[in-house]
């Protein structure tokens, strides 16, 4: 079984397009109303609006000599999350590993060099921080509320920029889910077949609410298996930041009292 990082490589160019088509009859059960065409599932752009503005594009730059005149190559892409209006920003440690300069892309266009204030291998999390203002802020909600047939959103920038913001719909396939990928590392995530593809990885899983449940960071690829893609825990996230930099949670916007 082959494990894969939602990170996007410049260097290839295949994306992946998927269209997902979800039956309207649970909508009751979920939500505890009836959709109704004429309702237009108003409640599935209102989580991508509360959302997307503070889900940002995360540029690795290699910087070499041998890359050319300009020095410079982007070697990949990936999302991230503005968790705070100080600038702060949660994104996958697989994204930035390789990088010596990293660059930040706003839904509002504005673009931003991104400093790493720390980084948490052993949890594939990584903290970044922009010197901006006017920051659009993401909810954070409880991880440990979720269940197994929750709806989830997963949104982040699949392909790369061109892609950027773009929203898959899905459910809660398992919580707790204990796993040792390539790197060694020992992982318990949440498991969602809401599509998610290269370049993914650090964008929010979100729930019906419009509030952060998860950061995607692996999917599981082989012939045998569709639909798994993974998410590190919200509250397993704050927990990490508490550790490489708590002062970055003091102004987050979280759903409920932590």
């Amino acid at each position: 079984m082959k494990y894969r990082r939602l990170y996007h490589s410049d260097r290839k160019k295949n994306v992946f397009l998927v269209l997902a088509c979800l039956l309207v009859s649970a909508s009751s059960f979920f939500f505890g109303y009836s959709l109704t065409p004429s309702d237009d599932f108003e409640f599935i752009s209102e989580v991508f609006t509360s959302t997307s503005p503070a889900v940002v594009s995360v540029q690795s730059i290699s910087t070499s000599e041998e890359e050319g005149p300009s020095g410079k190559l982007t070697i990949g892409s990936g999302s991230g999350l503005i968790i705070s209006s100080q600038g702060y920003i949660v994104t996958n440690y697989h994204v930035i590993s390789q990088s010596q300069e990293i660059y930040i892309a706003l839904s509002d266009g504005r673009n931003s060099e991104g400093v790493v204030i720390g980084v948490y291998p052993e949890s594939d999390l990584a903290l970044l921080k922009i010197d901006l203002v006017d920051l659009p802020v993401a909810k954070l909600g409880d991880s440990d509320e979720v269940k197994v047939g929750d709806l989830s959103f997963a949104i982040g920038n699949p392909g790369g920029e061109q892609f950027a913001r773009s929203l898959t719909m899905g459910v809660i396939s398992g919580t707790g889910r204990e796993m040792v990928l390539n790197d060694g590392h020992h992982y318990t995530l949440i498991q969602t077949d809401a599509a998610i593809n290269p370049g993914n990885s650090g964008g929010p899983l979100v729930n019906s609410r419009g509030e952060v449940i998860g950061i995607n960071s692996v999917k599981i690829v082989d012939a045998d298996f569709e639909g798994m893609g993974f998410a590190i825990p919200i509250n397993t996230v704050c927990q990490v930041i508490e550790k490489i930099y708590p002062e970055a949670l003091e102004t987050a916007n979280f759903a409920t009292d932590k």
